[in-house]
């Protein structure tokens, strides 16, 4: 996995790029380890000021590597995904975002717990759970609803269909749209700007900001679980079918 994920650290900012550009920086098991070890740190490490996520290849993240084999589950443990997700929801370090090209899946969830995310006009968010016939994660079924109202959130969710850069940003999922020639340096100049403030009071007002989030960890537990039901489905196994082979999908006959 050496250089799938790579991490710089200089003045109080921790840098995380995604760096697979040839499977548009898709996630394996083992990146989400090394993220949520590096986030985790981040968390007891006061020299950390701020937190950046960045892509590769003009992408972010396609999410879930599916060509690649899930870890196995162990009892009272959280897999990898769930494990990272849970990690940035209990982070009070701030966390900025910079995200051109395709945000796909948890490449798009994971940045509803991100405090402040850069989009280029290009950049593409793509929630397609319910096309592959399972559930959202990371307590996107919470998080829309009440950032969007139900309407909206329910016609991202089950109709899955991608969201551009300047959308993003009317819905209040991104902060500013940013050129891709100016996006990496737009984020580090925030990045830096937060990182000269007091740390304490950050780390003080993101915790009041973010309020009690076990209701939210509990719906991502939720979540998990029903993904993983759905993961073993029939009409999961004729969406991935559908996907490899280029063609329509048709659950018609499928009950789950």
């Amino acid at each position: 996995m050496s250089g799938e994920i790579r991490i710089e650290e200089a003045g109080g900012i921790l840098q995380i790029r995604f760096n697979r550009p040839e499977r548009k920086n898709a996630l394996t098991m083992d990146m989400y380890s090394v993220i949520s070890d590096t986030v985790e740190r981040a968390e007891h490490d006061p020299s950390v000021r701020v937190v950046v996520f960045l892509g590769s290849g003009g992408n972010f993240s396609s999410g879930n590597d599916i060509s690649q084999p899930p870890a196995p589950l162990l009892p009272d443990e959280p897999s990898p995904p769930l494990r990272f997700i849970t990690g940035l929801a209990r982070s009070t370090v701030p966390i900025i975002a910079g995200v051109d090209g395709v945000a796909v899946g948890i490449g798009a969830t994971m940045l509803l717990h991100v405090d402040s995310v850069f989009v280029t006009p290009r950049a593409r968010l793509i929630l397609p759970f319910v096309k592959l016939a399972l559930v959202p994660e990371a307590g996107s079924s919470m998080i829309l609803p009440r950032l969007l109202g139900y309407t909206r959130a329910a016609d991202i969710l089950l109709n899955g269909q991608p969201i551009d850069g300047r959308k993003a940003c009317e819905l209040g999922i991104a902060t500013r749209v940013i050129e891709a020639d100016a996006l990496e340096g737009a984020v580090l100049e925030a990045a830096r700007n937060i990182a000269d403030l007091p740390a304490n009071s950050v780390r003080q007002t993101k915790r009041l900001l973010k309020g009690d989030i076990e209701p939210l960890l509990e719906r991502m537990r939720a979540e998990e679980r029903l993904l993983l039901e759905c993961a073993a489905s029939a009409e999961h196994r004729e969406a991935l079918a559908a996907l490899a082979e280029k063609r329509p999908p048709n659950f018609s006959g499928i009950s789950g």
